[in-house]
């Protein structure tokens, strides 16, 4: 299993441009094939060796005998724990990168589809108002206090908003904006890092069990040329243990801090374009907060404003009046509806970004 490829993954990934879709089934296989590669390794690094030796006996000198048995070697076994906890590291980082990709592609975009999706339902129950104002307004015609101008006007009215509806429809279920995790985008950049770097020691740790190694063998001896003494009878159990230890080792432990240091150093530079996108994107999303927190303020003096003015004409009764009155209905309705959609998007920012965190 070789980091580099994983570095280039990652830096394939958080590149502008070069951002690749996740999924579920995506990452799982990303995952599926890191800690098989790894399983692979341990299963191999863990396993009994077969041992077959011909030579000089221990006992006697002139003797030559032959030994079978299997050996295990200490270190490899430890590389292949190594490797399981490099797997899952790897893993764990593809699912923090490819995750904070897609927010910082898709959040505000997938937002902007919720708010869609109600903006149609909510411009469904105004055009429901309309029809019944149009149908009201109908009925008085054919008796003489309305004119063809006010059937025209509502009219005209609900096919604007109409349209409207059919766009947040569309809006709403566009198809190229994936499901979105929420999470925090800063501590998520801090944990890309925090994994990066022990990843990193893993593998230095793996790498440096090189340099030594620690060997057991078991098996049977048999002397087979030189005859059989009292002091070496025939087959016998047979066991030895055998220790190794490169003199260069703390040369090469230094040389992989080194290179890792190094290696950490190169990711930060890496990660610096996604630092700056997380940046706008936390900018932008502050800015939309406080735009919408302005337009409340706003969009309330209008419903207060509208609702009043229906309050005081509710008593007249005059042509005029009746048309004002059904111009304020549907004007109210408009008017709840954005300020209800202010409130939906300022809640949903705050949601998906940990306001105040």
């Amino acid at each position: 299993m070789k980091y580099a490829a994983t570095l280039l993954l990652f830096s394939l990934i958080a590149r502008p441009g070069l951002a690749q879709e996740d999924t579920g089934v995506e990452k799982a296989a990303y995952c599926q094939y890191v800690r098989a590669q790894a399983e692979a390794e341990r299963t191999l690094a863990a396993g009994f060796n077969a041992v077959g030796r011909f030579g000089q006996s221990d006992v006697s000198p002139s003797e030559k005998q032959a030994v079978v048995g299997v050996s295990k070697s200490i270190s490899k076994h430890l590389q292949g724990a190594a490797a399981v906890d490099a797997g899952n590291l790897e893993c764990e980082l593809y699912a923090y990168t490819t995750d904070l990709q897609r927010v910082l592609k898709y959040q505000l975009a997938a937002i902007d589809q919720r708010i869609a999706g109600r903006r149609a339902h909510m411009i469904g129950e105004v055009l429901a108002i309309l029809d019944d104002e149009i149908a009201q307004t109908q009925r008085r015609r054919r008796a003489g206090n309305a004119t063809l101008a006010d059937v025209f006007s509502l009219d005209q009215q609900r096919q604007q908003l109409y349209s409207q509806y059919r766009l947040a429809q569309q809006d709403a279920a566009n198809p190229s904006i994936p499901p979105v995790r929420r999470l925090d985008p800063v501590s998520t950049l801090g944990k890309v890092e925090a994994v990066t770097a022990t990843l990193q020691e893993v593998l230095n740790r793996k790498q440096r069990l090189q340099a030594w190694d620690v060997v057991l063998i078991v098996g049977m001896q048999k002397p087979v040329l030189g005859g059989t003494t009292a002091s070496a009878p025939g087959t016998k159990p047979y066991a030895s243990m055998s220790f190794t230890y490169n003199l260069n080792a703390h040369a090469y432990a230094g040389q992989l801090d080194e290179a890792s240091r190094s290696l950490i150093a190169l990711r930060r530079e890496q990660n610096d374009e996604l630092n700056k996108q997380v940046s706008v994107l936390l900018q932008t999303v502050a800015e939309r907060i406080q735009l919408e927190r302005s337009a409340l303020q706003r969009l309330a003096a209008d419903v207060k404003r509208i609702a009043d003015e229906s309050e005081r004409i509710q008593a007249i009764d005059t042509a005029e009046a009746v048309r004002m009155r059904a111009l304020l209905r549907v004007d109210l309705a408009l008017a709840k509806m954005e300020q209800n959609l202010a409130t939906d998007r300022l809640t949903l920012l705050a949601e998906a970004f940990d306001e105040g965190r």
